[in-house]
This record gives C-alpha cells, sequence and structure tokens, in this order.
C-alpha cells in the first residue's frame, strides 16, 4: 500500500467537516516565505509560497477542494496543476521579487511540490474536519490516542507520543494534534470509557495517559523576527490545532458580525439564541 493509500485509509470519513474547513478559508494570500502565515492563520487563509498570482492561487485552492470532496485523486490533482502551472507560465523554476526583502527569489513548481502542497493542505483539512467530529462524539469518547505510523520513518518524537491517551480537551491537543510536521503520517483515535479503563491498545500495548512533555524550544521567525516557542518534535508552524483554529475563527466571525447590528436586533438575536433548545 502506497503512503497515499494508506493515509486515504486512515482518514476515511465523510469529507463534509474537511469541505467546511476548505471553504472556510476565505482570504487567499501572496506569500514569500511559509514563515509569513503563521499557525492558526491558516485556518482562515489559503496561500502558496511565492506563487504571485492569485487567479493561480484561486485555482489550486478549488483543486485541492475536489479532491477532499472525492472529486479529485492526488494524481489528479498533481496533473491537472502541472497542466495549470505550465499554461500560465509558472512549471518549473521561476523568478520572483520578494517585496520585504527587495530581493529576487528563486522558486520552482514540480511534481515533488504539488506533493507537498497537497498533502499539507488535505491534511490539516482532515485534522479540522475529524476535531470537529471528535467533539461532536466526546461524551461517547472522551479521550484521544496518539498513533503513529509504526515504521522506521517515524521522527524519534513522534514515536515517543505513540499511544498517549488523554482527555480530549487536555491542552497537549492543542499543539500536537497530528500532523506535526511537514509530511507527518501521524494521527489520534477517539478511545471509548471503557477501553480507558482497560489501558491497552487494539493491539494490546498499554496506553500512556499521561503526556509525553518534551518541552520547548526556541525558534526565530526570519521574516518578522519574533522569538517563537515551538515544543520539541513539532516543526515550526504545526503547533496549533486547526479544528480549534477553525472553530475560533468562525465564533469570531459571528461575534464581528453580532457587533455591527443595531443594539436592539443583536440583543434580540441573542435573547432568541440563549431561548433555544
Amino acid at each position: 500500500m502506497s503512503d497515499a493509500q494508506a493515509f486515504a485509509a486512515l482518514h476515511k470519513l465523510t469529507p463534509v467537516q474537511a469541505m467546511q474547513y476548505l471553504a472556510g478559508r476565505t482570504e487567499r494570500t501572496l506569500t514569500y516565505s511559509w514563515q509569513d502565515l503563521w499557525q492558526e492563520e491558516h485556518a482562515q487563509q489559503f496561500t502558496v509560497s511565492r506563487l504571485a498570482r492569485a487567479d493561480l492561487l484561486a485555482d489550486l485552492q478549488r483543486l485541492i477542494t475536489e479532491a477532499v470532496d472525492g472529486d479529485l485523486s492526488r494524481s489528479g490533482f498533481e496533473l491537472d496543476a502541472k497542466q495549470l502551472l505550465s499554461r500560465a507560465g509558472w512549471w518549473g523554476e521561476k523568478h520572483v521579487l520578494d517585496p520585504v526583502s527587495g530581493e529576487r527569489q528563486v522558486t520552482r513548481f514540480d511534481p515533488a511540490r504539488l506533493k507537498l502542497i497537497f498533502d499539507t493542505n488535505t491534511r490539516m483539512a482532515y485534522a479540522a474536519g475529524q476535531w470537529e467530529r471528535i467533539q461532536r462524539t466526546k461524551r461517547t469518547h472522551p479521550y484521544l490516542r496518539y498513533v503513529t505510523a509504526a515504521d522506521d520513518r517515524v521522527r524519534p518524537a513522534h514515536r515517543a507520543w505513540n499511544g498517549v491517551t488523554l482527555p480530549v480537551d487536555d491542552h497537549f491537543w492543542r499543539s500536537h494534534m497530528p500532523p506535526n510536521g511537514w509530511r507527518c503520517r501521524c494521527r489520534v483515535v477517539a478511545v471509548n470509557q471503557r477501553d480507558y479503563d482497560r489501558g491497552t491498545t487494539p493491539g494490546g500495548r498499554p496506553m500512556r495517559k499521561t503526556a509525553v512533555d518534551l518541552g520547548e524550544r526556541e525558534w526565530v521567525n526570519k521574516r518578522t523576527g519574533v522569538v517563537e516557542r515551538v515544543p520539541v518534535g513539532v516543526d515550526p508552524g504545526f503547533g496549533y490545532n486547526p479544528g480549534v483554529a477553525r472553530a475560533e475563527g468562525v465564533q469570531k466571525a459571528a461575534s464581528d458580525k453580532l457587533a455591527a447590528l443595531s443594539f436592539d436586533v443583536a440583543t434580540k438575536l441573542r435573547d432568541d439564541l440563549e431561548g433555544a433548545p
């Protein structure tokens, strides 16, 4: 089984929630480095670094959305994206002017780049969709267990988290919800109370019922100069939960809309919402 097939099998779910995450990324942002958007900002914004064409961004976002919706495979995405970029003169090596540094940068669009774009965006979308489902079912499955791909390609830090089983709302999942890095294949599974009390995984290994804290390290965002605290074992930019980021973004948007209403309308709407069953 290929990595793509294994990933699809592990994350098979109705894509409604994943589609909602993609639909919520209404802003398309031109960036010239992956550090230009930081963590939670990706839940509201779509970007491909150094792709300085808003129309091409929109087209790539559409292709990724079609893939998550089941209308397009990864190979289909790569073929369509290559044709799209080739017609626009963006396939292969391209020089772009970075407005921040004023320097010309070289970017390359090739099969490896398309694979990375596809995998990162779809895995984040599925993680956000899964998180919404986890929140809906946490009364019957109040715990999450961290699961790795269990092969020699698993990163040592991720291997240390394998089997960690914690409450759904434990703070650990705000920074360690997979994927936890570029090409990370880790996942979580929901666990009910009976299985948690039994204390073993389906494979018979003991659950690890305390978080494995590997500490944090300092990382400097060279684009902003800001010093970030990054969990050890998590790639910079991945130390957040895309599902939480999406939920908080939706809540903020609703609050902003409510604030824009007149006082009387807002009061009536709040009363109606509070009185709803």
